[in-house]
C-alpha cells in the first residue's frame, strides 16, 4: 500500500517508519524543514521518500494526518483535492499550548475534520497513543506473545 504521511513529526515520523519496515512505501511530508524529511525517508528504509503534502496526496492511496491542531487548515490547503482519499488522523483537537480542547465536547477531531474534507473518509485513530511505544510494540510482534498497546 502506498502511504502519505502529512505530519513527519514524532506520531507522522513513528508510524511512517513503522509502515516503512512492514513493507509500504511512504511519502513523508509537512515539515518545517526539508532535510528532516530527507533524513527521516532515508532513515526509514528504502520504500520511503520525502515530499510535499501535496505529493503524498497525489500517490497514496491512504493518509496518516499527524498534525498539531493548529496546523490542520495550512496542511488541507498543501495537500489539495482529498476527495475519496482514507484518512486516519491521529491529531487531537488541542490548543496552542496543549493545556485544553478546542473540540470534542459537543463533537470530536475527526467530526470536525470530516466537515473540512466531506468527499474523504476520516478515521481516527492511535491519538491516544504515546509515540515512545510503537517502536516497542512493532518490535514484539514475532516475540511469541501478541503486543498490545491497550
Amino acid at each position: 500500500m502506498r502511504v502519505g504521511i502529512l505530519g513527519s513529526g514524532l506520531m507522522g515520523g513513528k508510524l511512517g517508519t513503522l509502515f516503512t519496515r512492514a513493507g509500504h512505501e511512504v511519502i513523508f511530508s509537512y515539515s518545517r524543514h526539508r532535510k528532516k524529511l530527507d533524513d527521516l525517508a532515508r532513515s526509514a528504509g528504502r520504500k520511503a521518500r520525502a515530499g510535499t503534502p501535496a505529493d503524498a496526496v497525489r500517490e497514496a492511496e491512504a493518509l496518516l494526518l499527524a498534525v498539531h491542531w493548529s496546523r490542520l487548515e495550512d496542511v488541507l490547503k498543501q495537500a489539495g483535492d482529498i476527495s475519496g482519499r482514507v484518512i486516519v488522523t491521529c491529531s487531537l483537537p488541542m490548543n496552542l499550548t496543549d493545556t485544553e480542547l478546542v473540540v470534542a465536547h459537543t463533537s470530536s477531531g475527526a467530526e470536525e475534520l470530516a466537515k473540512l474534507v466531506p468527499r474523504a473518509k476520516v478515521v481516527s485513530a492511535l491519538g491516544s497513543v504515546p509515540s515512545e511505544v510503537f517502536f516497542g510494540v512493532f518490535e514484539a510482534r514475532d516475540s511469541g506473545s501478541r503486543p498490545s498497546m491497550l
